[in-house]
């Protein structure tokens, strides 16, 4: 399967995505699917999920055609093999800082000669079909759509180093995280934190590197695909519905306060 939103970033594109973090029901990647997101991630860093879990929703994602993505919980080989080859086609790799680092993803992402990925031929990475080895490795290599996590002052600070390695594919910046890291814990609008996140955008821009936020505010993502943000990460399964209860509920509480007190009088 060609990877679409690679396709479409490499083209100058703007993609819209989102992530779950807990509901683990196939049915969400067919809602998400349904009302036009291109892209998901199975968030494997904070979220409960299983490899089996994680491989059922993969594989409901590309029948559903909405682009299944994983968000890894470290840099460890097993991680990223099982994933990949149970289908994921994009691999965001939290708590990026230095060169070596990123050098390992790629290592562990790509077929030799590229990396040190192992191959199977009895994954849904190949649709449990038939093919041809030779032909297939390059074109995985090719495919795989591989994001950094920006998420601390040491990683703003090596930003350029960090993209400049071969098979970077995109950059999305975790702003909880980098604002604890600059010691204004969840004030993701504090100057430094702006600041910090200006550098990013502008490192990614003069590379030519797409990049994006996560975050729930639509208001914000707007602002930021004027900037050019290509990578546009909005809410999560749980920030949904947080969204939707916190604004409904307290208008139904309303309304019945409002009708008792009417049949007080």
């Amino acid at each position: 399967m060609n990877n679409p939103i690679k396709d479409a970033l490499m083209k100058g594109q703007a993609v819209i995505g989102t992530m779950i973090v807990q509901v683990r029901e196939p049915a969400i990647v067919q809602l998400f699917a349904e009302f036009g997101l291109d892209y998901m991630f199975i968030d494997m860093e904070h979220g409960p999920y299983s490899i089996e879990t994680a491989a059922n929703l993969i594989l409901v994602a590309r029948l559903a055609g909405i682009t299944p993505m994983v968000r890894v919980g470290e840099t460890q080989y097993h991680l990223y093999s099982r994933v990949l080859d149970a289908g994921a086609m994009g691999i965001m790799t939290p708590r990026v800082e230095t060169v070596e680092q990123v050098k390992k993803i790629m290592s562990y992402t790509k077929y030799p000669p590229l990396g040190v990925r192992g191959f199977s031929r009895l994954a849904a990475h190949v649709n449990f079909s038939d093919i041809n080895v030779a032909d297939y490795v390059p074109y995985a290599n090719e495919n795989i759509l591989n994001i950094i996590q920006i998420e601390s002052k040491l990683a703003v600070e090596n930003i350029e180093d960090l993209i400049r390695v071969p098979g970077v594919d995109g950059v999305i910046v975790g702003m909880d995280d980098l604002s604890l890291s600059l010691g204004v814990p969840g004030d993701t609008r504090h100057p430094l934190a702006v600041e910090m996140l200006e550098r990013i955008v502008a490192a990614c821009q003069k590379q030519g590197i797409p990049w994006g936020l996560h975050i729930p505010d639509t208001e914000r993502l707007e602002a930021w695909i004027k900037r050019g943000m290509q990578l546009v990460t909005f809410s999560s399964d749980i920030w949904m519905l947080q969204q939707v209860l916190r604004q409904d509920v307290k208008i139904l509480r309303k309304a019945i306060g409002a009708a008792q007190q009417a049949a007080q009088r």
